[in-house]
């Protein structure tokens, strides 16, 4: 049965982990994968925050580096109180050629998709395919306590600096509405972008005071 933690959100714990948040991404161009599982595994708020982001309305269950059903790993996992909507998130650096490779393709004049990227990538289409081929079995019910869930997956990698050169930005911004995988759409953000979308939900939930 998946472990998870019991959260809830709270406006003002929620501005300080925000502002430290914020204080990391000016401080560093560049933050290794490591560095930033730590930095939010020690800020629940922030984990809870991002669940909201990634399709969680009313998040208050999360947890880090969990199983998928036995075969994979997110780096966090968040979910709603009856635990029958979950969010799992990986995480791979942020660095300037996290998600293209710093250098053009002298072929094409493009520059080519990182391997960082393709490797985060690509283990959230594992999960959503195996996620997808265990709905209705026992070992969906062992796991989740419940024969069907529903579920968003989303990778977060690199900086919005990374995508400035060139059609870096078109091609991602493509690439992650386009692409449909089960039917379902890949949340990906940059670390800028995801600290964007948890201010816009900060703001949401300061509104109602909590």
């Amino acid at each position: 049965m998946i472990s998870l933690q019991t959260g809830q959100l709270s406006s003002t714990q929620c501005k300080i982990e925000l502002e430290e948040y914020k204080e990391l991404l000016n401080k560093y161009s560049e933050i290794d994968e490591t560095t930033l599982q730590d930095f939010f595994i020690k800020r629940p708020q922030l984990i809870l925050l991002m669940g909201r982001v990634v399709g969680i309305d009313a998040p208050r269950k999360y947890n880090n580096e969990l199983p998928i059903i036995n075969k994979y790993r997110a780096d966090f996992v968040v979910a709603d109180q009856s635990q029958s909507i979950f969010s799992f998130i990986e995480f791979e650096d942020a660095k300037n050629n996290s998600i293209f490779n710093k250098n053009i393709n002298k072929k094409t004049s493009t520059y080519p998709w990182a391997n960082r990227f393709e490797h985060g990538y690509s283990q959230v289409v594992d999960w959503y395919i195996h996620l997808a081929s265990n709905i209705q079995t026992q070992n969906m019910k062992s796991e989740f306590g419940s024969f069907s869930i529903k579920y968003f997956g989303a990778l977060i990698i690199g900086r919005n600096s990374s995508l400035q050169h060139g059609d870096c930005r078109e091609r991602f911004d493509h690439r992650i509405s386009k692409s449909l995988i089960d039917s379902k759409h890949i949340t990906c953000y940059t670390f800028d972008e995801l600290y964007d979308a948890m201010e816009d939900q900060y703001a949401i939930l300061s509104s109602f005071g909590t």
